[in-house]
C-alpha cells in the first residue's frame, strides 16, 4: 500500500510543480499581452496625431478631398485598434479560462489522492484485523 501512496504523493507533487511552471508561464503572457495592448494604444495615438496634422494641413490649404482622406485614414487606424484590442482580450479569457482548467484537474487529483489514501487505510485496517 505505501508504494502505491508514494507514487500518488509523488504524482501529486509533480502535478503541483506542473502548475506552478504554467502559472509563471500564464504570468509571463499576461505581462506581454498588457504590453502589447500599450504599445498598439500608443502606436494608434501616434498615427492619429499625425495623421490629425496632416488634415488640418489639408483643411487649411482647403484640399476637402485629401482631408476627408485622412479622417478616413482615422477611422480606419481606431477600428484596426479595437480589433486588436479585441483579439488581445479573447486571448486573455482563454488563458484565464485555461488556468481555472488546471486549478480544478489538480484539485481533483488532490480528492483522489485522499480517497486512495482513506482506501489503502481501510485495506490495511481489514488486512490487520482479518490477521
Amino acid at each position: 500500500y505505501g508504494g502505491s501512496s508514494t507514487f500518488c504523493c509523488f504524482s501529486l507533487a509533480m502535478a503541483e510543480q506542473c502548475l506552478r511552471g504554467e502559472e509563471l508561464r500564464a504570468r509571463h503572457q499576461a505581462a506581454l499581452l498588457k504590453l502589447r495592448k500599450k504599445a498598439l494604444r500608443e502606436k494608434a495615438r501616434a498615427e492619429l496625431a499625425w495623421l490629425g496634422h496632416q488634415k488640418r494641413c489639408l483643411e487649411n490649404l482647403q484640399d476637402s478631398k485629401g482631408a476627408s482622406a485622412m479622417a478616413a485614414k482615422q477611422r480606419k487606424i481606431l477600428t484596426e485598434l479595437k480589433q486588436e484590442q479585441a483579439e488581445i482580450q479573447h486571448l486573455q479569457n482563454i488563458y484565464r479560462a485555461a488556468h481555472q482548467e488546471r486549478k480544478l484537474l489538480l484539485k481533483q487529483q488532490r480528492e483522489i489522492l485522499m480517497m486512495r489514501h482513506s482506501t489503502a487505510q481501510l485495506q490495511e485496517k481489514l488486512h490487520n484485523l482479518a490477521g
